[in-house]
């Protein structure tokens, strides 16, 4: 069982990674041999500008909009389910150095060994985050940029499944990015990493929760134009109390790779998931970004 899901985890990857890198030859074809630069930073899954889990110090540009569609599809052995999760986000840059975004979500919960277990469909969080980059960096210098970021959380339904929600009431989240971007010659990489801080529930003496999470990721092209992107990251989450379906504490591995154009930008990855809470084993996760500027 556990070898046919992380097997079905790495075909889907390995079809859409066939899929991004044809899309990718096409779309060079396409650039005139014009480069395109990095500083087109699509969103994250969160809905801040980034990679796939880890927040960016960079912004949108004044008055720019980006909306971004995504799926995340975690499948574990023991216990056995499988969590879809459907985020949608808007996001806008406020000013010169800071963006907010909205995000909301949509869940299929499948408990169970067979094809006929109950899939539980709810809707997940409302998210509404700031970023301000209070640390720019200057034009071709390699200084790092730093931003704050917070983040709101509320439910968007009434649901007293504990084992199924993350936050009942309310959470927030507070963290710090930063990152730079190296170039030298015709190559280019980019550094970043976030740490935040995650309280949910917290005038709930029986439901709080407070606990860590660490992201750092870094990014690079892979083709002449630069419109094809690898991408890896790192993820780690400890002091989490509350166990809910997915686990508590974990870390993780993300490969992914990234097609950018000046508007358009398709992310896909795989994440492997260590599980560290008592009767959960490591599971994987498929995930896929689609985001379009304005």
């Amino acid at each position: 069982m556990e070898k046919k899901t992380s097997s079905d985890a790495y075909f889907r990857f390995i079809c859409i990674a066939v899929l991004i890198f044809l899309a990718g030859g096409l779309c060079a074809g396409l650039s005139f041999a014009e480069d395109i630069d990095i500083v087109n930073r699509p969103v994250n899954s969160s809905g801040l500008t980034g990679i796939l889990a880890t927040t960016s110090p960079y912004t949108l540009p004044k008055g720019m909009f980006e909306v971004a569609a995504s799926v995340a599809s975690e499948s574990s052995v023991t216990p056995d389910y499988t969590i879809l999760q459907y985020p949608l986000s808007v996001t806008m840059g406020v000013s010169e150095h800071s963006e907010a975004a909205l995000r909301g979500t949509y869940y299929n919960i499948k408990e169970g060994p067979t094809i006929t277990a109950p899939v539980a469909r709810k809707a997940g969080t409302i998210e509404l985050s700031y970023k301000w980059n209070f640390l720019p960096a200057k034009e071709d210098s390699s200084q790092p940029s730093v931003a704050l970021f917070m983040s709101g959380v509320i439910p968007q339904e009434s649901n007293n499944n504990e084992r199924v929600n993350e936050v009942s009431h309310w959470g927030m989240r507070i963290g710090i990015a930063a990152g730079t971007e190296l170039t030298w010659r015709d190559h280019l990489l980019a550094l970043y990493v976030d740490g935040q801080i995650v309280g949910n529930d917290l005038t709930q003496k029986r439901l709080r929760d407070t606990y860590g999470m660490v992201n750092g990721g870094l990014l690079f092209p892979i083709s002449r134009y630069r419109n094809l992107q690898l991408l890896f990251e790192y993820t780690l989450v400890n002091g989490k109390d509350r166990i809910t379906i997915d686990g508590g504490d974990y870390s993780a591995m993300t490969y992914g790779l990234r097609m950018v154009s000046e508007r358009f930008n398709l992310t896909m990855g795989t994440q492997f998931l260590r599980k560290r809470a008592p009767g959960f084993e490591d599971s994987n996760k498929v995930i896929g970004l689609l985001s379009v500027k304005f």
